[in-house]
C-alpha cells in the first residue's frame, strides 16, 4: 500500500488573530510561490521523499505524488490570498482522505507526509522573504502559530475522511461475508456461487469443516460478541436470532480441536456437526450442529453429534420419537411418582452399566437382588422382554425420547407443534 499527501492549508484561516505587517509580508511571500510553480512542487516533493522512507521507494511511492502535492499546494496558497477559497482547501482535503482511505493506504503514512508537505511549504516561504528581500522574516514568527494550527486542523480532516471511509468499508465487506455466509448455511448449492464464496472468503473450496451452532437460553444467556479463537482453526461467525453459527475450517486439525476450544459459557449452550468435506456441504453441517444443540438438556453442554447419533435421529423426528416414547413407557405412568422414578433410576443404570445387575446394584448402593427384582417388575409393566435385542433397542430409545422430550410426550398432553419444538424452547 502507498499513500501520497498534499500539504495541509499552510496559511492562517483567521487572519484577524495577527497585526497587519506580518499578514501583508506573508501574502506577498504566497504570491511569489504561486509564481514558482512547478518549481514549488518539485521542492516539495524531494522533501517528502527524503524525510518519508515510504515514499523513496519507487515501488510503493503512487504515481500521482506529484500532481496530489501541486494541487495542494496552489490551494493553500490560493486560500491564503483570498479566504473565500478556504472551502476548497477544506473541500480537496477531504477527497484526499477518502481517495487514499478508499485504495487502502496506511493512514500513518499519509499523515506523515501531510505535515512533511505542511513543513516545506513553511520553509520556502521564509526562505523567498530572505532571499527575494520582501521583508523582515522576523516578522512571519507572528503568524507561525496560527499557520501549523491551520496545518493540525486540515491534517484532521484528511483522518476523519479516511477514516469515514474504512469504517464504511469495513462494514460492507462484514455485510457481504454476513450475506455469504448465510447462503453458504441454506440450501444453496449453485457450484459458481460456491467458488466465488470460496474466493471472497479465502476458503478452500474443498477444506474440511464444521459448524458449530451456539444457543443462547432467554432470558439472561447471551452469545458472544466475537468469534472464538481455537489454535489452528479458522473461525467465521454468523448471528442467526438468539443463535451464533461458527464455521470452522479445521485445516488438518481433528473435530476435538474445535469442542475442546469453545466455552458453553452461562445460558449457552453447543451443538457441534461432524466433519464435512467441501464449502457446499456447510448447510448440512448446518443442521446436523442444530440437531446436536436440540440434544443438550441443560446450559453449559457442548454437544457433538458424532457422539450422540441416536439422540439426533430422535430430535429429528419428534412426533415418532414421542409416538415411541408413549408406546413403551405409558403404562409406567399409571404408578406412584417416586415408584416409577426408583425403576426409571434402576432401568437406566442397568442399561448404563452394560446389562450388568452387579454393577447397577454397586452404582446405586443396593444389592444385585433388588435391581434384578426391579428388572421383573418393569418387563411385568411395560410387557417388554430384557433378554430379546429388539425390545431393547425400543425400551432404550423410548428412554432417550423421554429424556430428550420430557413427561409431556409420553403423556401426549402436548400438541405436535410443541412437540417439534427444539428443547431449549420448550
Amino acid at each position: 500500500m502507498h499513500t501520497s499527501p498534499v500539504p495541509g492549508s499552510v496559511l492562517p484561516h483567521d487572519h484577524g488573530a495577527a497585526d497587519g505587517a506580518p499578514l501583508q509580508l506573508f501574502d506577498r511571500a504566497c504570491r511569489r510561490l504561486l509564481e514558482l510553480g512547478t518549481d514549488l512542487t518539485n521542492t516539495v516533493v524531494e522533501r517528502i521523499r527524503t524525510e518519508v522512507p515510504y515514499y523513496a521507494d519507487p515501488v510503493l511511492a503512487p504515481p500521482d505524488l506529484r500532481c496530489t502535492v501541486g494541487a495542494g499546494t496552489r490551494h493553500a496558497l490560493e486560500a491564503a490570498l483570498d479566504p473565500a477559497r478556504i472551502a476548497d482547501v477544506e473541500r480537496y482535503t477531504r477527497e484526499l482522505g477518502r481517495k487514499r482511505a478508499e485504495q487502502g493506504r496506511p493512514l500513518d503514512e499519509v499523515l506523515h507526509a501531510f505535515r512533511v508537505a505542511g513543513s516545506a511549504v513553511w520553509s520556502r516561504i521564509v526562505n523567498v522573504v530572505e532571499r527575494d528581500g520582501l521583508g523582515d522574516t522576523r516578522q512571519l514568527v507572528h503568524i507561525a502559530e496560527l499557520v501549523w494550527k491551520s496545518n493540525d486542523r486540515d491534517s484532521v480532516l484528511v483522518a476523519d475522511a479516511y477514516r469515514q471511509v474504512t469504517e464504511g468499508v469495513a462494514s460492507r465487506h462484514r455485510e457481504r461475508v454476513r450475506l455469504i455466509l448465510a447462503a453458504l448455511l441454506e440450501t444453496r448449492s449453485d457450484p459458481e456461487f460456491t467458488r466465488n464464496a470460496a474466493a471472497i472468503l479465502d476458503l478452500p473450496l474443498d477444506g474440511r469443516f464444521a459448524v458449530a451452532v451456539v444457543g443462547a437460553t432467554p432470558p439472561y444467556g447471551r452469545t458472544p460478541r466475537t468469534a472464538p479463537e481455537v489454535r489452528g482453526v479458522r473461525i467465521l461467525r454468523h448471528t442467526r436470532g438468539h443463535q451464533d453459527v461458527l464455521v470452522a475450517h479445521l485445516g488438518n486439525r481433528p473435530l476435538n480441536a474445535l469442542a475442546s476450544g469453545l466455552d458453553a459459557g452461562p445460558g449457552l449452550r453447543i451443538g457441534i456437526s461432524p466433519v464435512v468435506q467441501g464449502l457446499e456441504n456447510l448447510a448440512r453441517a448446518d443442521d446436523m450442529a442444530g440437531l446436536a444443540l436440540r440434544t443438550c438438556r441443560a446450559d453449559g453442554e457442548i454437544a457433538r453429534l458424532d457422539a450422540r447419533l441416536p439422540d439426533g435421529l430422535l430430535v429429528s423426528r419428534p412426533d415418532l420419537s414421542a409416538e415411541l416414547a408413549h408406546r413403551v413407557l405409558r403404562p409406567m405412568y399409571e404408578l406412584e411418582p417416586a415408584d416409577r422414578d426408583t425403576l426409571f433410576d434402576t432401568i437406566g443404570s442397568w442399561i448404563e452399566n452394560g446389562g450388568s445387575a452387579v454393577r447397577a446394584a454397586r452404582h446405586m448402593l443396593c444389592h444385585r437382588n433388588t435391581v434384578l427384582n426391579r428388572l421383573r417388575r418393569f418387563e411385568q409393566i411395560t410387557g417388554l422382554a430384557l433378554t430379546r435385542p429388539r425390545d431393547l433397542v425400543h425400551l432404550t430409545l423410548a428412554l432417550d425420547a423421554h429424556r430428550l422430550l420430557g413427561p409431556a410426550a409420553v403423556l401426549r398432553t402436548t400438541d405436535d407443534a410443541a412437540v417439534s419444538r427444539s428443547p431449549d424452547e420448550a
